[in-house]
């Protein structure tokens, strides 16, 4: 008869077990954007820049779609000079500096980037979910389509307007770069982009970027505020998942914006495994 010390070895093994799994598929996920090739989509660089790797976008100041990740370890006394180089490069570009990396695997980052000017501004759930976990959650009413390259200028700027929560009325146009560039992403294959309907008004929007060794990042998911708490975000991811496995896909994550994402996301599947942080000048 196993003995309770045995027991607790057991399930401190188990845990360790667990801790270390997690923390390496947040490695794997991190490095599967950091590590990548450059993007090829038009109006976005990739720049080396020392331990860190920055992507700016030409064509919106949107800060999701520019930051910087840490890409090698270095001493903490090497950040200053690194944080230094990156400001002139994001500034040549009037962008405001912004980086984001998973907080377990690099643990001495942030209170490195805070002696150097910057400061904390989001701590968010990294979350995954295997095919073999997921739970689809259609919502009735809800009606989910992607975009093709075929899409009228219009349909694809209904897009941008929910991904950069800009008016429905049309009061901040989005520019024709900006369509173009969502044209050009759907041609180059490798992200769904779709919408969300309710009665045939636009609700929501949402992408899956699809990566090497069958991962697929769920980004940019934006619901209209009048169309919240109806299963609207559970139903769109659900679609894009649903997308991501018909591909050959077996992961997909993501990084919950507040804590009733992270409730929905669960419901699907989803388990948090790190925390993902955003550090600003």
């Amino acid at each position: 008869m196993r003995t309770m010390k045995a027991l607790a070895e057991r399930d401190e093994i188990d845990s360790r077990g667990l801790v270390t799994a997690e923390i390496e598929l947040a490695r794997r996920l991190e490095q599967s954007i950091s590590l990548a090739p450059p993007p090829t989509s038009s109006g976005v660089e990739s720049i080396a820049c020392g331990a860190f790797r920055a992507w700016l976008v030409s064509y919106t100041s949107n800060h999701e779609a520019n930051y910087a990740m840490p890409v090698a370890p270095m001493h903490p006394d090497q950040v200053s000079a690194a944080i230094d180089d990156l400001r002139a490069v994001f500034a040549a570009r009037s962008r405001t500096l912004r980086i984001e990396f998973v907080e377990e695997l690099w643990p001495e980052l942030g209170t490195a980037l805070q002696r150097a000017g910057l400061h904390l501004v989001a701590r968010e759930p990294l979350m995954a979910c295997a095919k073999t976990e997921f739970t689809p959650a259609p919502a009735l009413g809800v009606n989910v389509r992607a975009l093709s390259i075929d899409d009228a200028d219009a349909d694809l700027a209904v897009f941008v307007r929910i991904r950069e929560q800009r008016p429905m009325d049309g009061s901040r146009p989005v520019s024709e770069r900006a369509v173009a560039a969502v044209r050009e992403t759907l041609r180059a294959g490798a992200e769904t982009c779709a919408i969300a309907t309710i009665d045939g008004r636009p609700a929501a929007a949402g992408r899956c970027i699809f990566q090497s060794d069958g991962l697929g990042e769920i980004t940019s998911i934006v619901t209209l505020p009048e169309f919240r708490k109806r299963g609207v975000a559970g139903a769109l991811v659900s679609f894009l998942i649903g997308g991501l496995i018909e591909r050959g896909g077996s992961i997909a994550w993501l990084n919950a914006a507040n804590e009733q994402a992270r409730s929905v996301y669960a419901r699907l599947g989803f388990r948090s495994i790190g925390s993902l942080v955003n550090y600003e000048d």
